[in-house]
């Protein structure tokens, strides 16, 4: 979810376009936010670098694409994606990840960051917002107020989709970068985004007023407890794995639903392609050419009904794809789960945990190394 949330936060393309550093932009009743380009560089492609809690493997590759309408409308908002790639009405965008983990953190916790920009936007002042309870349902959320009441700003839509924020100044060196790590102590559990935003100089207000210009953005979360998962490193091939789950300070009278997913580490990489047309009917979601909406069944409105037991396990499982890995959610407060290996080949493959509670969502998560002999 996370990495879906930092896809929805900002499009990128892979290189940095001739007409400028932006991107993206949309834009409603005389207000605009704007979205610079990023690239697949560590040290100047715009983004932004999280430290500090614990490394969860990203899939490798990482890629996203988005191929689709140049300019979207609806309900007096307008997104607009700036790209040379453009042929016709249809523009694309495309990048691959440079990262190849994300951390998550634990009550206590320090969560420190950077930023590697490009020269473009050195010496410029700018200023990074933390801001509370933002995640990829409040981000659709936000958008669909914003397409489906005419009357709903843009500040008032991401307003009523966020919580408490808070903001720190800085100015960017001759690089573009950060001059130093930004580290924010004492975060309790939950949802977080990070946006860095030129500041609002003289030269800025002399273009648009009314204009926010984002840098770069990312998401993480900070979860209740940590979460200690004891399973073998090596397995005879056939062998079913068995995983012991404990959640370090949890209370005793916790009702807590463990989740246990093998997958292959050749096989464990995200092709994810967004495409558009401009309407709902003709936008799809696409992870290793797999239809979020057409294959999975997702939509805005059954949101909440798909997180099942038994419908994420079996769409899971779809993603992962037979013979690459293999997925089991456990009964409430099951804290010991069995995988079936009966039909994965010898190989070295990436065991991944969670913990989740009514109410609270993801409360702990934990990643492990195991080899199929």
């Amino acid at each position: 979810m996370v990495l879906i949330f930092i896809f929805s936060l900002i499009s990128v393309s892979a290189a940095f376009s001739e007409k400028g550093p932006w991107i993206a932009s949309i834009e409603k009743s005389g207000e605009s936010i704007v979205f610079a380009d990023h690239s697949e560089s560590l040290t100047e492609g715009g983004w932004i670098l999280l430290s500090g809690g614990k490394e969860i493997q990203l899939p490798q590759p990482l890629t996203f694409t988005y191929y689709g309408a140049s300019s979207l409308k609806k309900g007096g908002t307008t997104v607009e994606f700036m790209s040379e790639a453009t042929e016709g009405n249809n523009t694309e965008l495309s990048f691959t990840y440079p990262y190849s983990t994300h951390p998550f953190y634990t009550e206590g916790q320090k969560v420190t960051m950077n930023f590697n920009g490009p020269s473009t936007f050195n010496k410029q002042d700018v200023n990074i917002y933390l801001v509370k309870g933002i995640n990829p349902r409040c981000a659709e959320e936000a958008f669909r107020d914003l397409i489906c009441d005419e009357n709903v700003s843009l500040e008032e839509a991401f307003n009523k989709s966020t919580g408490s924020y808070t903001k720190i100044c800085a100015t960017l060196d001759k690089k573009g970068d950060l001059p130093e790590p930004v580290t924010f102590d004492s975060l309790k559990p939950g949802s977080y985004g990070i946006l860095i935003t030129l500041a609002d100089n003289e030269k800025a207000k002399e273009k648009s007023s009314g204009e926010k210009q984002i840098l770069s953005a990312t998401g993480f979360e900070v979860v209740n407890y940590e979460l200690n998962a004891d399973a073998a490193d090596t397995l005879e091939e056939g062998e079913d794995l068995e995983v012991d789950l404990s959640l370090k300070g949890a209370p005793a009278n916790g009702i807590y639903t463990y989740g246990a997913i093998l997958v292959k580490k050749e096989a464990y990489k995200a092709d994810i392609n967004f495409t558009s047309n401009g309407t709902k009917a003709g936008t799809d979601v696409y992870i290793n050419d797999i239809g979020i909406v057409r294959d999975l069944g997702f939509n805005s409105t059954n949101y909440d009904s798909k997180f099942t037991r038994s419908e994420v396990t079996k769409d899971i499982q779809t993603l992962i794809g037979e013979g690459n890995g293999t997925i089991s959610i456990g009964e409430k407060d099951q804290d010991t789960l069995c995988l079936t290996t009966l039909d994965l080949l010898p190989g070295d493959y990436l065991l991944f945990t969670g913990a989740y509670e009514k109410g609270k969502g993801l409360v702990g998560i934990d990643q492990d190394k195991l080899k199929i002999k």
